[in-house]
């Protein structure tokens, strides 16, 4: 009898964490929500995750990262909380512009300047970025909308969508600011 507890308690407990999960999706496509996640979600996302190693996500089972760029105007380090997708060694990285806000400057910064770190759990690494091409935009999209609803919802609004890919740097050199690696950043055309 405990065991059938125990099964209908877990189900109810993952039941709650999808409700409020899909609650949080909804009000992420909103205004209130995008300013809410800016302001409030991802700086504890951020200091949670770093706590945790990657542990516990405000986030339920999707999958989250830490980039971090480097600031184009102050030179200081930027870490921001992100949804991202594996593809082998390559990790996919999605911002939608609703429009009715600046341009996120995690994107502005990779643009300009296409090295980053990223903690991805307990792992920290160096990565170049390159912005997806043409075939890659049609090979991740949809799995980035079925990871982020409110994506395709701020992109089908007028929003301006940027999907960066983020490959491992060669641990000794490829990613050193002086290094002759090329910077591969910026490489695609903007859409919208």
């Amino acid at each position: 009898m405990a065991t059938r507890t125990e099964g209908l308690r877990q189900r109810a407990t993952r039941h709650v964490r999808e409700a409020l999960l899909n609650a949080v999706r909804r009000l992420g496509s909103t205004r209130v929500g995008v300013l809410a996640i800016g302001r409030v979600f991802s700086p504890f996302q951020r200091r949670l995750y770093r706590m945790t190693a990657g542990r516990i996500s405000l986030t339920g089972d999707a999958p989250v990262l830490l980039l971090t760029t480097t600031g184009r105007r102050s030179g200081r380090p930027r870490t921001v909380p992100l949804f991202y997708l594996r593809d082998e060694d390559r990790l996919v990285v999605c911002n939608v512009n609703p429009g009715f806000e600046r341009a996120n400057p995690w994107t502005l910064n990779l643009r300009a300047e296409g090295r980053a770190r990223v903690q991805v759990g307990a792992e920290t690494f160096a990565v170049t970025s390159h912005e997806a091409t043409g075939k890659e935009l049609d090979r991740y999209w949809p799995r980035l909308t079925r990871l982020w609803p409110a994506y395709e919802t701020f992109y089908n609004d007028g929003g301006k969508r940027s999907i960066f890919i983020l490959e491992p740097c060669d641990p000794v050199t490829a990613c050193e600011p002086n290094s002759d690696a090329p910077r591969r950043s910026g490489s695609a055309p903007s859409e919208r």
